[in-house]
């Protein structure tokens, strides 16, 4: 039952003009690579630049912003650079 959830390294977009148009408490994920329920973030010294795939902006992200998230990914997911 558990065995097929699908974890993802995620960031939440910074552009919230663009995102929070009609519902304020929405955040949108930017999905940045796979990863399961245990493992921990992997050693990261610099920031990670991130461009949103809805909007097109581009933001830096500490390691400290980079989230784990469950969530259904399209077919033709590429990982983030970083985490490849």
């Amino acid at each position: 039952m558990y065995d097929d959830r699908e974890y993802f390294w995620v960031v939440l977009c910074k552009n919230h003009r663009f995102h929070h148009k009609g519902n304020t408490s929405y955040s949108h994920q930017i999905v940045l690579a796979e990863t399961d329920a245990f493992s921990p973030l992997p050693m990261l010294t610099q920031q990670v630049s991130v461009r949103c795939d809805a909007c097109g902006e581009e933001y830096t992200y500490k390691p400290a912003e980079i989230l784990r998230g469950e969530m259904e990914t399209a077919p033709a997911f590429v990982p983030h650079p970083m985490f490849k």
